[in-house]
């Protein structure tokens, strides 16, 4: 039997081009893709069963190795299942391949099984869409094309900003090889190179920089989610000693260098007018909470700039004043920045923020006994491993609370899903991020967010290097922190989606060490442990009441309101 054109081509060309990951979804349809991925000795192959898990999987595995990864489906619904992760790829500007098996173009909309509309499913999620052929006997531009699809998908999807890319391809019967047979051997397959020269700083975008900033006497930066990186890190130092206040996200990567507890300084408003700047600069993408954003969005007559190397097509402003857009990397910006002038008075501003950030980092390093989620975090953070480890935190409240404590130690790269801020797939993310990787993987979770993603620990993947902590509050708990939202009769039947279920069975069926905390001593006891090298994964349950975490939470930003 002919074993489907094309295909043993199609992966050996993104094997050259280094990509060296797929994730494949069981199903027959994809057989023959699964087939040339699987008999391709340069490539790794998971086995993920869940489609919208193995997406989130996949999105993790190229979080942490920094290449595209493939993703492989079967026809019909299959595909949809991953569209959570693909718009979180390409928000978080992640490279991901996916290709889609499908029917035959004559049997959709015939009634026949497992064929949808999967041209183009994941709509302006993809950065681009191809349809590969795998007839046989084609001519040889068609021969010819194939080939620039197959390098067309890498370089759409590794190429800045990254992003996901969806290959569709239509196979018919036979697909399955005859008992024992050997694939086609792959026919020569090009390779097609691109080489991208740096941008830099021409001599009147220089000077233009100069002049601004000679003018200025309030100057901040502000930095939100950025993956960890040194040089950002050194030139962010760099500016703080200047006496550039730097304003970072828990996402940021910038704990201990940059005031990171800046959603703490503005829940007094009292302070907006003092710490308004002149001159706002932004790098990096999204902050956690709306504060900061409600803070700069009020200031009508700040000059605006931000800095990004690989903007998408359409402009991003979320702060609603940018006027200066610099497609130039961020360490060249901040290094030349850093060696400019500044006005006497920006150390006057400077101080306004360091005294700001002393005072709310006195009242929350208050230490805190009582049974609560404030308490736990803070608990959590005094124990955490000071190196080599990452943390994977989670959307809804477990995220915000990054930004309310000082959680993270200086050294620890934290992750998030913060592309879309779904809770799906936060935990299969974390999974997919922890193959491979010399690091201890912590994943910092709530249990709607868990329970909703559990299939994450259905495969044989979980390894020995994971960390769960599951916050359990019975249900989604950020809806009673939420001005409006939390005096609804509906709250408790429709928005919390109250549970009461537990993982311990979840964690037996994964073959997951499994610890249950329900107070501080337990708690304590527990940590002492619990990060330290063991021969099976670990997950810890942490039991708290929903209603005593909003009590203490709203207690607690009353001592920074003013």
């Amino acid at each position: 039997m002919a074993f489907p054109s094309g295909l043993v081509e199609l992966i050996e060309t993104l094997s050259q081009h280094g990509v060296e990951q797929a994730v494949i979804c069981p199903g027959s349809r994809n057989a023959p893709i699964m087939l040339a991925i699987s008999r391709n000795s340069a490539m790794q192959s998971f086995s993920i069963s869940d489609e919208r898990s193995a997406g989130f999987f996949a999105l993790g595995l190229a979080l942490h190795s920094k290449k595209p990864v493939i993703l492989c489906c079967t026809s019909g619904s299959a595909a949809l299942n991953m569209a959570p992760a693909m718009a979180e790829a390409y928000f978080q500007e992640v490279p991901l391949i996916v290709l889609t098996a499908d029917r035959p173009q004559e049997w959709i909309c015939q009634w026949d099984g497992q064929t949808i509309y999967q041209e183009r499913i994941f709509g302006a999620h993809a950065k681009q869409y191809f349809s590969y052929s795998t007839q046989a006997n084609e001519s040889p531009d068609e021969i010819w094309y194939r080939n620039r699809i197959a390098n067309d998908a890498f370089w759409s999807a590794f190429s800045s900003p990254q992003g996901p890319v969806q290959i569709n391809i239509p196979i018919k019967e036979p697909f399955y090889p005859e008992k024992g047979a050997a694939l086609p051997i792959a026919k020569p397959s090009r390779k097609i190179q691109k080489w991208i020269a740096p941008k830099s700083l021409d001599i009147a975008t220089k000077t233009f920089i100069q002049r601004q900033i000679s003018i200025s006497s309030k100057i901040v930066v502000s930095v939100g989610q950025f993956q960890q990186n040194p040089t950002i890190q050194s030139a962010v130092a760099a500016l703080m000693k200047k006496g550039i206040p730097v304003l970072a996200d828990s996402i940021a990567n910038l704990s201990g260098i940059a005031f990171d507890s800046h959603d703490l300084i503005l829940a007094n408003t009292n302070m907006w007018e003092s710490l308004q700047p002149d001159l706002h600069i932004h790098l990096g993408k999204s902050f956690v909470t709306k504060r900061i954003k409600q803070f700069l969005r009020s200031n009508d007559h700040k000059q605006e700039w931000q800095i990004n190397p690989h903007p998408h097509d359409l402009i991003s402003d979320p702060f609603k004043g940018v006027q200066h857009i610099f497609e130039i990397d961020e360490v060249d910006f901040l290094n030349e920045l850093v060696l400019l002038n500044f006005s006497e008075n920006q150390q006057t501003y400077f101080q306004a923020w360091k005294k700001a950030d002393e005072v709310v980092s006195t009242k929350r390093s208050t230490s805190i006994n009582e049974w609560n989620e404030l308490g736990i975090f803070q608990k959590i953070a005094q124990n955490l491993p000071p190196s080599n480890a990452e943390i994977h935190v989670a959307n809804s409240l477990a995220v915000r609370y990054l930004n309310w404590v000082n959680f993270v130690p200086k050294g620890l790269e934290v992750l998030a899903n913060r592309g879309t801020s779904g809770i799906d797939g936060c935990l299969s993310t974390a999974v997919g991020a922890a193959q491979g990787n010399p690091n201890l993987v912590i994943s910092i979770i709530g249990d709607v967010a868990f329970h909703y993603d559990k299939n994450a620990l259905w495969n044989s993947y979980v390894p020995n290097n994971l960390r769960i902590i599951l916050m359990n509050n019975q249900g989604g708990g950020i809806f009673r922190n939420l001005e409006g939202a939390k005096d609804l009769p509906e709250l408790e039947g429709f928005m919390e989606t109250q549970q009461v279920f537990h993982a311990e069975n979840t964690a037996k069926d994964a073959g997951i060490n499994y610890i249950h905390v329900k107070n501080n001593d337990e708690l304590i006891h527990a940590l002492k442990h619990f990060f330290q090298e063991s021969e099976k994964a670990q997950l810890m349950e942490i039991e708290s009441n929903s209603s005593i975490n909003a009590a203490a939470l709203a207690e607690y930003m009353a001592l920074f309101k003013g």
